[in-house]
């Protein structure tokens, strides 16, 4: 009986590690930039995410807007929360699929000059490129 029990115990605890290591965690967004898979705004349209808990985009280089805010993860889901001091404020989701982000239409507020469609892509960008768009973009990085 006490070994059934202790096997058991190791396959529950197995399962809870198991789901416990694929919730998202903030880490595997922060500090990457993610392109989207269609053209933006007369070029790339590109989404930072940084480590301090803000985010950035730019929807492309006819575009002199660059949106800004805070982000933060629900589950799978990363929320974009877009401080404008002109208009309302933009809420923008987004289910992470892996290092992909896919766009949610459906509650989101979409962007200013370019207009997502439900589940579209924005995949990260490849390392190599990352500090090359940063420092281009006045990013910092």
């Amino acid at each position: 009986m006490n070994q059934r029990y202790v096997k058991f115990c190791t396959l529950v605890t197995a399962v809870f590690l198991l789901f416990a290591g694929c919730a998202v965690q903030g880490a595997d967004v922060a500090g990457k930039i993610y392109m989207y898979e269609k053209t933006g705004c007369g070029g790339a349209f590109s989404i930072y995410i940084d480590a301090d808990g803000t985010f950035s985009y730019y929807e492309g280089p006819l575009s002199s807007y660059i949106g800004n805010g805070n982000w933060k993860l629900d589950g799978g889901t990363l929320i974009l929360q877009e401080t404008i001091s002109s208009r309302a404020s933009q809420v923008n989701y987004f289910v992470v699929d892996g290092s992909d982000l896919l766009y949610q239409a459906e509650p989101s507020s979409n962007f200013l000059y370019v207009t997502v469609s439900d589940g579209e892509r924005f995949s990260e960008c490849p390392p190599e490129m990352f500090e090359r768009i940063g420092r281009y973009r006045g990013y910092g990085i």
